[in-house]
């Protein structure tokens, strides 16, 4: 008596329906979405126009974007100093100047003026400082780049020398990440760096 060809055709049923099951499975693993960890986006941040007033701080002149908001505090000391805020609402952030006349004390002042830009720092070999001179105008000045994270990450002193010494620092009004302030910094840095180039004395 002939077998019958029942399991080979059982076999041949299990395997076509394996490799069905085989083919759904890895058709449905190609269509799956992977999920990948994004960084976080920030808004765009545009800079302000390149437009400037000149405003008197003490006996020098200075450069003020138009779009930065001037506070001049009310305080003055019996020494001269003088002080102005110019403050950008778009970035969050101060710009604090202070006029100090000199008086034979520029040596001083430049030692607790540096002292006070590592002070801001907790790392020093990420503070980069550029100088800035105009023999004409008899105009000094370093600019200090900190890291973002720092309470001030731009800082500046500026001196002819002999009459006055400018400092400058930049505060954001808000705890800020170095990849969320990048663009700002840059165009805060370019503005500031106007400002110095533009120190004209007023005569008196």
């Amino acid at each position: 008596m002939k077998n019958k060809p029942y399991h080979k055709q059982s076999r041949h049923i299990y395997s076509a329906y394996m490799t069905i099951i085989v083919g759904l499975v890895i058709l449905l693993s190609s269509c799956r979405n992977e999920s990948t960890p994004r960084p976080t986006g920030y808004f765009r941040i545009d800079s302000y126009p390149a437009q400037y007033t000149s405003v008197q701080l003490g006996n020098i002149s200075l450069h003020i974007n138009d779009s930065a908001q001037r506070i001049i505090p009310d305080a003055t000391t019996d020494k001269g100093v003088h002080w102005l805020n110019v403050v950008y609402p778009r970035y969050n952030a101060t710009l604090y100047l202070s006029y100090i006349p000199l008086n034979e004390n520029l040596d001083r002042l430049m030692a607790e003026s540096i002292e006070l830009v590592y002070r801001q720092n907790v790392n020093t070999e990420q503070v980069e400082a550029i100088a800035y001179e105009d023999y004409e105008t008899r105009l000094y000045a370093t600019l200090f780049t900190l890291s973002a994270e720092s309470a001030t990450p731009i800082q500046f002193i500026a001196t002819d020398s002999t009459q006055y010494l400018l400092r400058g620092a930049l505060y954001y009004d808000n705890p800020v990440k170095s990849d969320s302030v990048a663009p700002s910094l840059h165009y805060l840095e370019e503005d500031i760096m106007h400002l110095i180039e533009h120190i004209t004395p007023i005569a008196q």
